[in-house]
């Protein structure tokens, strides 16, 4: 039979050159599997700590409504004391800032 290679010699070479071509194939599949499973996972972490953020922004938000809701109320039951606290803040920050 014929061989289908222009050089008879060159079929032993070519030969390995096609099961190293195969190997390659194999590892280039494997990293490419294996990258995309760090991408998923980094990804997934992503997602939490996004999650987390909002969350907390949540709570904090809430948090900040219920604190100016507090002071709205102590104000309006309070008003002389809380002027005057204002005022002693006012001449504390006043001095602080001089020096």
């Amino acid at each position: 039979m014929a061989s289908p290679y222009p050089y008879p010699d060159s079929t032993g070479a070519r030969s390995g050159i096609d099961a190293l071509g195969q190997e390659t194939r194999g590892g280039i599949d494997r990293l490419s599997y294996e990258a995309h499973g760090a991408v998923d996972y980094a990804a997934n972490v992503a997602a939490s700590a996004s999650d987390r953020v909002v969350s907390k922004t949540k709570e904090l938000l809430a948090a900040r409504n219920e604190w100016m809701d507090a002071t709205r109320g102590y104000v309006r039951e309070h008003p002389l004391t809380a002027l005057g606290a204002v005022l002693a803040a006012g001449y504390l920050l006043s001095r602080i800032i001089r020096r």
